[in-house]
């Protein structure tokens, strides 16, 4: 049995004892009389996860010391508590910064014991039992494991600023479920979508996050024993304030991308959203992102960076940035990509400033750990679920990043990992599609970069989807191995995301460098609807109903996409086959009106999807994309009407397309910018 456990993260220490622990009616949880709210929620997790596994609810028993040591589930926490009840406390050789995470599971066929030095590893030490309780009860394998994590800070970022913004019970699932995977970072990256009392125009009306829903979300983090950190960009990516008239002049250029640091203003601005803020975050770290300034130095601030370079323009507005949050507590994390342009400049950073190193396409190594590692700084490195710019997520190629990146981090001794999730030109991915993806960064950061595609997923099936598990993986990598079929990936997209809303006679996945080849259309609509059947036939009724419902969802626009490609390049072939009849063009017209009808239904399972999971905040920006779609079909229609007219009339059908005018019709990125 112990050859065929799997769990996630994988135990760095597991070794195999005599028998099984087997749990009944009488079994009982038993913490110490001292225990606090901390162990006490931790065992009424336990208590759930043994309820839901087989329908026994054990008694959570406070004991100065046990009333007896036999069908019993001892949690400990801290030398004295275990001296005080008999036991030897174990020794951990965990390294000192993760020390505080390390703890010893010990199941024997008499009892089980879990023991931590703080309240935090035996969180961590609960979380493993549950999952052997999911997989084996009711009866338990005995085993000892000693487990500590490689990276002290594993975290996800989740973007909320791209048009959907999570409901709070979203959130609180979130936590939750990353938690039991031993992630203990959350950020959530805002531009806007935050209530600022005082600038109440940023954010309006885009569904966003108050102070009390931070307040109560935090909460919620802290007895998952995740900090929640704030994150709230503070130079680039500053459109979406910007574009509001009122805040148009401190824009650095007519791009209305960068917070110019020209103008004082810009840092009074600054100083008031933090004040808004920060107060409903108990953590003291801060991420003020600050990546992607492309226009910096060539508007407002350009007589700056003519005389000092615009490497240290940006650097001056980072120091000012540091002294702003530092009035309220805080230490700052920034993005490190732009001071990779300038590395000299990097050792002149305070050192309480953390630098991220993000990377989202798969590479063998990742050198600018060592850029960082080499100057003294402190860093996390940052991958991402590549669930962006694409129908499902490039799984794979994401497999590589999470894994590689860290491994690196590591290495090179980075400090924490945090996986990301952006939600680019309208952030229209299910979230549902990237439980796979935090899991694996979950792992990755605790085992350090060493967990492997085979493991993970022979342990992911059953640890999260539980019946049918094997189905519904199966599924899974059908849709992932649609984003690698000839022609479908580009760095940090996938042309899946394109087949299916760009422009359908003209659009770059039809001709040009772009254009997907005939057979990887082909494939792509068995892939998606072989998935389609799976996930249909078991999502009613599945304890992950919405997230099977979301993957069928992004299965039938998979599909879809590659048939309303298929059916653009059969047009295209039409109109230049010489012996073109109009009952090919009649054919030709009923099934693009057939795909506009089927486009509607789509759109409504999108809509009531999202909204399962999101505030409706701005979906009209994905809504758009449908829409706009629907439009075009209405055009090419009318357009193909007309050169079935003439055909009748024996005149020459434009079998280029140089009548057929698309206007500006543009989607996805692109729009840019977003």
């Amino acid at each position: 049995m112990i050859s065929e456990l799997r769990l996630l993260p994988p135990p760095r220490q597991l070794s195999p004892l005599e028998g099984s622990y087997t749990i009944n009616q009488d079994t009982a949880l038993f913490v110490p009389a001292q225990a606090g709210d901390e162990v006490l929620f931790a065992a009424g997790q336990l208590q759930g996860e043994i309820c839901e596994a087989i329908c026994l609810k054990p008694v959570i028993i406070k004991a100065f010391t046990p009333f007896r040591a036999d069908n019993a589930v001892f949690l400990l926490c801290g030398q004295e508590q275990a001296r005080s009840w008999g036991l030897q406390p174990p020794e951990i050789a965990a390294p000192p910064l993760v020390a505080s995470q390390a703890y010893v599971l010990t199941v024997a066929p008499e009892r089980v014991v879990l023991y931590a030095d703080t309240s935090v590893g035996l969180f961590y030490a609960v979380q493993t039992l549950r999952q052997l309780v999911r997989l084996h009860a009711p009866h338990l394998p005995a085993l000892e494991i000693r487990d500590w994590p490689a990276l002290p800070y594993r975290g996800l970022m989740l973007d909320i600023s791209r048009r959907k913004v999570p409901e709070l019970d979203t959130l609180m699932h979130l936590v939750e479920e990353l938690s039991h995977y031993k992630l203990n970072v959350l950020q959530l990256y805002t531009e806007h979508t935050f209530h600022f009392p005082r600038h109440p125009r940023i954010g309006a009306g885009c569904g966003s996050l108050t102070s009390q829903d931070i307040m109560e979300l935090d909460a919620y983090c802290r007895r998952h024993h995740v900090e929640l950190m704030p994150n709230l960009q503070s130079f680039g990516h500053a459109r979406n304030t910007l574009l509001i008239p009122e805040y148009r002049h401190l824009a650095e250029t007519e791009l209305l991308w960068t917070l110019s640091p020209a103008f004082e203003e810009t840092y009074r601005l600054l100083d008031d959203l933090y004040a808004d803020f920060l107060p409903s975050f108990s953590s003291t770290t801060f991420n003020v992102d600050c990546d992607e300034t492309w226009d910096l130095g060539q508007g407002a601030s350009r007589e700056m960076a003519e005389h000092i370079g615009v490497g240290r323009v940006y650097l001056h507005h980072i120091l000012r940035v540091r002294e702003l949050a530092a009035r309220y507590g805080r230490r700052i994390q920034i993005w490190g990509d732009i001071l990779l342009h300038h590395p000299e400049l990097i050792g002149e950073l305070p050192e309480d400033v953390t630098l991220l190193d993000w990377h989202y396409d798969p590479a063998d190594e990742y050198p600018s750990v060592r850029t960082f590692a080499q100057a003294g700084r402190r860093f996390w490195v940052c991958p991402g679920v590549g669930s962006w710019n694409s129908l499902f997520p490039r799984l794979y190629g994401a497999n590589v990043n999470i894994r590689n990146l860290v491994r690196d981090g590591v290495s090179a001794g980075a400090e924490g990992m945090l996986n990301t999730d952006w939600g680019d030109f309208g952030h229209y991915q299910y979230l549902g599609l990237s439980w796979y993806g935090y899991v694996f960064g979950a792992t990755q950061g605790w085992s350090g970069g060493t967990t492997g595609d085979e493991m993970f997923n022979a342990a992911f099936g059953p640890l999260f989807f539980g019946p049918h598990h094997e189905e519904i993986m199966s599924a899974l990598h059908c849709l992932a191995r649609t984003n690698e079929l000839p022609g479908v990936y580009r760095p940090n997209i996938s042309l899946t995301a394109l087949a299916l809303f760009d422009e359908p006679l003209a659009g770059s996945t039809v001709e040009g460098e772009d254009a997907l080849p005939e057979e990887t259309v082909v494939q792509m609509r068995v892939l998606a609807e072989e998935a389609v059947e799976i996930l249909d036939k078991l999502a009613p009724g599945h304890p992950r109903e919405l997230t099977l419902r979301e993957l069928a969802s992004t299965a039938r626009l998979t599909a879809y996409a590659a048939r309303k490609t298929a059916l653009s390049q059969e047009i295209r072939r039409a109109l230049r086959d010489p012996n073109l009849s109009a009952d090919r063009l009649d054919g030709c017209i009923l099934a693009l009106r057939g795909l506009d009808m089927e486009l509607e239904e789509l759109r409504a399972e999108f809509e009531a999807l999202w909204l399962a999971r999101a505030r409706r905040s701005e979906i009209h920006v994905a809504l758009g994309y449908y829409a706009g779609l629907r439009t075009r079909y209405q055009a090419a229609i009318r357009w193909l009407e007309r050169q079935r007219q003439a055909l009748l009339k024996g005149e020459a059908v434009d079998a280029e397309l140089q009548t057929y005018q698309v206007g500006d019709y543009r989607t996805l990125w692109q729009t840019w910018p977003d």
